[in-house]
């Protein structure tokens, strides 16, 4: 179930980004318009599915950290050990991905003139890029759907700033258990983030924002832990519930569903027959669930390629245009499949990340220079 939701999700933002940033959508689109359109203006409800699952697997990481009966935090619980591995394991990818960007944006310019194309990046936009910061700062960003990134790193942060504050209120309260604690600043948070910051538009750039969707996923497999399954399952229907009453919202309605899904789920069989059919299935979804988030930042650049390519020939038919998004569709997944071999499927260490920082800076003064200092065409 989590292969199937990473992997459709990862499909439906790549097409998603290919109706939004390839002119090769506005002539495909003539063959469809009313289909089409949902592509464009709702594809990016995926993006919910990744932050339930990535709750539901926090939750996973950090209840395996905290033993049921345990009364302290363990003494191998350290709050900078788990954010700097999981910004390593972040940003080594972002930083390999954000190079080739940079140059192929670089690249294109001169005969694609299109509103996708970021800036050459400044001295400043390569710091905060580095750092996950741009859409904090306002600063615009070098890719597209890297604010994800961003916020990814946020919502892990909070939930294991959460794990640190419920040690601190047991300390203070010995009675209360430390599981049951961290369950319940989750359910705050979320409950506070459905009912209130996704509310405000102002915030969309912060965790806080989307944390109501990423803790509803940290519910869900706390639920499936639990004996007593059907009333956490209760808990979090009444909670999506009275949300959407509130505020309708689909992305809210969404999460709440894929949480719902994930809570009551059954277990697999491990005796079960499997056709071969079926198998291969399985197999393809976990392969691409693997590979979801190379391919999500590795597509862009690729799409950029292709749509120049079409751009400059001055292909107008819808058709060719069919066969254009198919291609970097299908090399948007080869990127990533290159993209997780050689980058995030390594260990990631420091120096790893250091060194493809390096390259991300050379090549944005690479560029830069190249911008400032080449004769106007």
């Amino acid at each position: 179930m989590l292969d199937a939701i990473k992997a459709i999700g990862c499909l439906l933002i790549v097409l998603h980004h290919l109706s939004v940033f390839s002119p090769m959508f506005d002539r495909v689109l003539l063959l469809a318009p009313t289909q089409l359109a949902v592509l464009y203006n709702h594809g990016r409800l995926a993006v919910q599915a990744f932050l339930v699952v990535g709750g539901y697997l926090t939750a996973s990481q950090l209840l395996r950290a905290v033993p049921a009966q345990a009364k302290r935090l363990p003494l191998a619980f350290s709050v900078p050990s788990l954010l700097g591995k999981r910004f390593l394991r972040l940003a080594t990818p972002l930083m390999a991905a954000l190079t080739f960007t940079v140059l192929v944006t670089a690249l294109v310019r001169p005969w694609f003139p299109h509103s996708s194309l970021s800036a050459a990046p400044g001295l400043w936009s390569m710091a905060v890029h580095m750092l996950m910061l741009q859409d904090l700062l306002r600063v615009p960003a070098l890719s597209a759907g890297i604010w994800y990134v961003s916020i990814d790193f946020q919502l892990f942060a909070i939930a294991v700033a959460t794990v640190w504050l419920a040690g601190q209120l047991q300390r203070w309260r010995p009675q209360w258990k430390l599981r049951g604690l961290m369950v319940l600043l989750w359910f705050v948070l979320a409950t506070l983030s459905l009912l209130w910051w996704n509310r405000q538009a102002n915030m969309d750039v912060e965790g806080l924002y989307f944390f109501g969707s990423y803790g509803l996923g940290m519910l869900a497999y706390r639920v499936r832990l639990s004996r007593i399954t059907a009333k956490g399952w209760g808990i979090i229907f009444i909670l999506g519930l009275f949300a959407f009453w509130l505020e309708p919202r689909l992305r809210m309605g969404l999460a709440w569903v894929l949480a719902l899904m994930l809570a009551a789920w059954p277990q697999p069989e491990p005796t079960a027959i499997v056709s071969a059919a079926s198998r291969y299935l399985r197999q393809g979804l976990a392969h691409l669930a693997r590979q979801s988030y190379s391919i999500f930042l590795a597509h862009f650049a690729v799409s950029l390629i292709i749509s120049a390519i079409w751009f400059h020939a001055g292909w107008q038919a819808p058709w060719i245009n069919v066969i254009g998004l198919g291609v970097s569709f299908a090399l948007s997944l080869c990127a990533g499949d290159v993209l997780y071999r050689e980058v995030e499927n390594r260990p990631s260490t420091l120096r790893r990340l250091l060194a493809w920082q390096t390259a991300f800076v050379l090549s944005g003064l690479a560029v830069l220079a190249w911008s400032r200092f080449s004769p106007p065409l």
